[in-house]
């Protein structure tokens, strides 16, 4: 129980670390895909249009460019008219935009702004302090120490600079802002210099990245609301679960000490399986029922989750102690069976449709092979139905994933005999263990029958009531090829619908 409380405590560690973890991961994919990417995709276009439409149609300026200092330019009248035009459109753009000729002065700007980075404002808390601290770590591929000279390189850079002061030299205020810097060359393979400029384009991100932290922060607080509901929720459910398994615990205790008891003193299996059955019902009955009861009436959906696991547990143990007093029962000769007419056919394929599921979860193909008319035999339909169950059920559990399981119907009219054929691809048995199998308890002791679980009574059992039907039945196997079991009952032709 405490081992259980450990891990229900660690859960809840993981579960809140997942949450940070996947925040902060979320931040940092709207940061770089929709700000910085998104920028660094118009400040290239912005860059391809002017070069496009004003740096290549004025090759003469930038033939001079390339042999003279601008400011020995300032009275040439071609370069007046290329800076004038370079200007406006700067100035239409309404970004801030500047360019450096090839020995990095800065020419022609639109960018009045004086502004530089910072690692944290004077104000910031101690959260935003840490906060800023991730941000440089996890987003330093945005960054360059000398991105200006990657550029006369060739090498584009674009820096994410989310802590920035900018100074207003006419009201002496200061403002705090987020850019994005993009350094991108001017590439120009048809002269002797690769790169002929260099843009430095500064894009105000301040209103983008203060809606990512705003909704980061509400989105986080909905997840810690929603952590903080279903803790208690848990914790709730886990106490009162926790009474519930501690009742049943006790239970089986007072059971497992009944059964030492019982097999001390008994003289017999058949009298031990008889007390032992009779001992378990009642109990396992009222847990079921207890917990049914809480399942309709609790509303709290991971309750109910919880609460179904004891129910599906109560029923699968009253399912094999139900076994266990069958195979009593008939070993003792005290299993009653009718003997009525039924249709083979029909019964075959209601078998089916109750095992499909567990088919489909082992991924394990059902296949029929029934006859078109429909045969009718003399039988117990309640028990040849748990016949097939328990060998379609049987042949799934023991068939591996992408196997199959096969059941057939054969007739000999001439014999006026019914073969029910169980056919699987399933992992097989030695031949020196099919009599163990076939005996109660006797699930072949290996690894593999530790893997199956299982009482081992679903075989005995089977048997037992087919020879009750009066009814034959033979297994045939082969390791790792399959298990063959045919059931064969006589039937009369003139009844066959």
């Amino acid at each position: 129980m405490n081992h259980n409380k450990y891990i229900v405590r660690l859960s809840f560690i993981i579960l809140f670390l997942n949450i940070v973890i996947n925040m902060m991961f979320y931040r940092y994919f709207m940061i770089k895909e929709m700000i910085v990417k998104q920028v660094a995709l118009e400040h290239t276009k912005i860059v391809e249009l002017y070069t496009d439409n004003i740096w290549n149609t004025h090759q003469n300026v930038i033939s001079k460019l390339h042999k003279f200092d601008y400011l020995k330019l300032l009275q040439d009248q071609d370069f007046i008219n290329f800076a004038k035009i370079t200007a406006q459109w700067f100035t239409n753009l309404n970004i801030n935009i500047s360019l450096y000729d090839l020995k990095g002065n800065k020419f022609i700007t639109s960018n009045m702004l004086h502004m530089y980075s910072v690692d944290n404002y004077k104000d910031d808390s101690l959260v935003e302090i840490v906060t800023a601290k991730i941000d440089k770590f996890f987003l330093k591929s945005f960054t360059s120490k000398a991105p200006l000279r990657d550029a006369f390189e060739g090498i584009t850079s674009h820096i994410l600079l989310p802590r920035v002061v900018i100074e207003n030299e006419s009201d002496l205020t200061v403002e705090e802002a987020s850019f994005v810097t993009s350094y991108i060359p001017v590439i120009n393979n048809n002269l002797d210099f690769p790169v002929d400029a260099v843009f430095e384009i500064n894009t105000n991100i301040t209103s983008q990245w203060q809606n990512i932290t705003s909704l980061e922060q509400k989105v986080f607080i909905t997840f810690i609301i929603i952590f903080i509901i279903f803790c208690t929720i848990i914790i709730s459910n886990t106490n009162y679960a926790r009474q519930i398994i501690e009742e049943q615990l006790e239970t089986n205790r007072n059971l497992k000490a009944q059964i030492v008891k019982v097999e001390k003193t008994s003289s017999s299996n058949t009298k031990f399986f008889a007390n032992i059955s009779h001992e378990l019902r009642t109990p396992l009955n009222a847990i079921i029922g207890f917990s049914e009861i809480l399942m309709s009436e609790r509303d709290a959906e991971k309750s109910k989750n919880y609460i179904k696991d004891i129910n599906d547990a109560g029923k699968h143990l009253l399912s094999m102690i139900n076994d266990i007093l069958d195979l009593s029962k008939a070993s003792a000769d005290k299993l009653k069976v009718d003997s009525i007419d039924l249709d083979l056919n029909k019964l075959i394929r209601s078998s089916l449709i109750l095992v499909k599921t567990r088919a489909d979860q082992a991924e394990v193909d059902l296949i029929s092979r029934l006859p078109k008319e429909h045969v009718v035999i003399k039988a117990d339909p309640k028990r040849l139905k748990q016949v097939f169950l328990n060998l379609l059920s049987n042949a799934v559990k023991f068939t591996n994933s992408g196997g199959s399981v096969t059941i057939a119907l054969e007739k000999d009219e001439l014999a006026k005999l019914v073969y029910i054929k169980v056919i699987d691809t399933g992992i097989g048995i030695e031949e020196k263990d099919i009599p163990k199998t076939l005996s109660a308890f006797g699930q072949i002791d290996s690894e593999l029958s530790r893997k199956y679980e299982g009482t081992g009574l679903g075989l005995p059992l089977t048997k037992k009531l087919v020879e009750l039907m009066n009814g034959k039945f033979d297994l045939q196997s082969k390791i790792n090829e399959g298990t063959t079991i045919t059931i064969t009952f006589t039937y009369d032709c003139s009844i066959e619908i």
